[in-house]
């Protein structure tokens, strides 16, 4: 986009229109009048979008393959290359045409690395799904062969079958005496030890187990995934934000909230599916395009119902182009919302209703004064900060919509065939409220979407981002009082500290004051939020985290000292095994780091060195019960 950018600058001077077009493009008040207003441009100055992007490649597809085996025949053989050599094979398996050889022989590569990873019951899908294919016939007695061991290690009733039909294959392959009495005797090992598992059986994948969802005691009437510990109040200093009803205990729920729309990091498309984002080490493709894989075919069913198939050939051009996620996540969110609604002309006046609202703290709210976050319309209500954005942000972000925009409309039945040119969206009343939309979402986006997270060893990852109603209501602090959480399908809200009636809640912005200096955190706030941090860690300059005091300098008297060393005793324990992982069965662990932070928090004033490291343990563990990346570990000994 910057060589457009650039290209349409060079354009503008050269007939000195530079300032002229500045001058009208700050006086226009609307979204869609914006849309209009670039796509006219565009046309005038001939920037036309190319469709481009990459497209299923069998000579590519085979280059990924053979990338796939070195790496997996390379020494010494770990798990971290092991998944690098998967992920080749997976990329593989994205580029292969449709039910082409080249798919087959992706998946039976692949499935070698999830043998080895010990993801048995992934490495018979794999291997089915070669077979299913045009695999050739001289290379199956490995398949079957592969499978065979897979159903042995999983102790299923079918690994007889598995090794007649083997044999069948065996027996049409040209092999010298020698080779084929030793690949005959693996199969009657294997053979030979699976009679005593036959009352065993393992259909298909096992479901992944997931720590069931807390429940929130007492709801609110008014915030249907809140506790009525909350409510939304509005002031001109904090906007709209979330105060205390009652004093909040630290682990108090206060709220369970399932994300309008989710959308995974394009980094994760080849170990997540794309459309319900949970880890996936054996992913299948979309028919038509390489950026989107899938954990199921009822995953890959419903994504091309509800987004996909508008996405499908507009995101290759996004890509290509160098479009970033919250790009896509704008076309996404369009996308819902053009669904979601009846008719275009519904959506228009729901616009209109959020729009023209004169309550600023239930702007969005239903009808029946219900902050429903599972609708459009709460999205509606969140600030896009367009009145702090210089015009050259507004611009840039408008060239963007309509770049996507013109995707959209000429290469899906969005509008009900495809448009054929630039100029029939210029005169489309429906792109360009559309396009309007994209550009709204454009803005909110960056100040409202939250980052939906997964553990991976020691570090909280990013698996895609969310778009979260309610939580976007919580204002920042950089010593924040909450703790998101993510979950499969929802994201919850941990108080972290007592919350007295009427105090406001805090979330963070991933500013926090022991990590990164005032100076930077400041800046970095008013750049994407567009305000200036007035939180108490700000305005008292807190200290990094390498400079905290400890409790022993901050406490009164030596009762107190005793009182938090006695508290503190199995602290370091409990460090020791939230480093490990290994907290799941040890629900008493949260019930004393929260008895923790509430000594401290009475006894000494914040910021305190202990505090924080009790917090951050704490976190770690609630992210310890909720999703996870693990890398497989290899088998302990290789077959023989």
């Amino acid at each position: 986009m910057e060589k457009v950018l650039y290209t349409l600058n060079h354009r503008l001077r050269a007939v000195d229109k530079h300032k002229e077009l500045v001058k009208n493009f700050k006086a226009l008040r609307t979204d869609e009048e914006r849309i209009i207003f670039t796509l006219d441009i565009m046309l005038e100055y001939d920037i036309i979008p190319q469709v481009c992007g990459d497209s299923k490649d069998a000579k590519h597809s085979q280059t990924l393959r053979e990338k796939g085996n070195t790496m997996f025949v390379s020494n010494p053989l770990t798990s971290e290359t092991c998944v690098s050599a998967l992920k080749l094979y997976t990329t593989s398996v994205a580029y292969a045409p449709c039910s082409s050889e080249q798919l087959s022989l992706a998946y039976a590569n692949r499935s070698a690395v999830l043998k080895k990873l010990c993801k048995y019951e992934e490495c018979i899908q794999d291997i089915d799904r070669a077979l299913a294919l045009s695999y050739p016939d001289n290379l199956k007695f490995k398949l079957y062969l592969r499978k065979a061991e897979c159903l042995e290690a999983l102790k299923h009733s079918g690994v007889e079958d598995t090794v007649k039909e083997a044999l069948q294959w065996l027996e049409r392959m040209s092999l010298d005496e020698r080779s084929r009495k030793e690949l005959n005797g693996k199969l009657m090992s294997i053979n030979g030890t699976s009679n005593s598992h036959k009352s065993k059986n393992i259909n298909g994948i096992k479901p992944r187990s997931e720590c069931p969802l807390p429940k929130i005691e007492s709801r609110n009437p008014k915030i249907p995934c809140a506790t009525d510990a909350v409510t939304i109040n509005y002031n001109e200093q904090y906007g709209r934000h979330v105060v205390a009803t009652r004093k909040i205990n630290p682990g108090e729920i206060i709220a369970i909230e399932k994300p309008y729309s989710l959308i995974l990091s394009p980094n994760n498309v080849h170990t997540h599916c794309s459309y319900c984002l949970e880890v996936s080490w054996a992913n299948i493709p979309c028919n038509h395009c390489v950026h989107a894989m899938y954990c199921s075919e009822e995953c890959k069913t419903l994504d091309w119902k509800h987004f996909h198939d508008m996405e499908c050939s507009v995101f290759p051009s996004l890509f290509k182009m160098e479009f970033t996620k919250l790009d896509l996540f704008s076309l996404r969110l369009a996308t819902q919302a053009v669904r979601e609604s009846s008719s275009l002309e519904e959506l228009r006046e729901e616009l209109k209703k959020i729009d023209s609202c004169d309550d600023p703290r239930t702007k969005g709210f239903s009808e029946n004064g219900i902050f429903e976050s599972d609708k459009y319309r709460s999205l509606l209500g969140l600030v896009t900060n367009t009145e702090k954005r210089t015009p050259d942000d507004l611009f840039r972000r408008s060239i963007d919509a309509c770049f996507i925009l013109y995707f959209l409309a000429t290469c899906t039945n969005m509008f009900g065939s495809p448009l054929k040119d630039l100029s029939a969206l210029v005169k489309n009343a429906d792109v360009s409220f559309v396009g309007g939309l994209i550009l709204r979402h454009q803005q909110m986006i960056p100040c409202n979407v939250h980052s939906f997270s997964e553990e991976c060893g020691l570090e909280a990852v990013e698996r895609g981002i969310a778009a979260m109603p309610f939580f976007s209501l919580i204002n920042h602090s950089c010593a924040s009082n909450v703790e998101r959480h993510s979950r499969t399908k929802h994201m919850i809200i941990y108080n972290m500290y007592p919350i007295e009636k009427g105090e406001q809640l805090f979330d963070s912005y991933s500013q926090h004051y022991a990590i990164t200096p005032k100076v930077t955190r400041q800046k970095e706030l008013l750049k994407q939020y567009h305000f200036t941090c007035q939180c108490i860690a700000c305005q008292e300059d807190w200290p990094l985290f390498y400079n905290l005091k400890s409790f022993r300098e901050l406490v009164k008297t030596k009762k107190d000292e005793n009182t938090i060393n006695h508290v503190l005793r199995k602290f370091n324990t409990y460090v020791d095994l939230a480093t490990k992982g290994n907290i799941i069965d040890k629900p008493h662990i949260v019930d004393d780091l929260l008895q923790m932070i509430t000594v401290i928090y009475n006894l000494v004033p914040m910021p305190c060195e202990e505090m924080n490291n009790v917090v951050e343990t704490l976190k770690r563990v609630y992210d310890l019960y909720g999703n996870k990346r693990e890398i497989p570990k290899l088998q302990a000994v290789q077959s023989a």
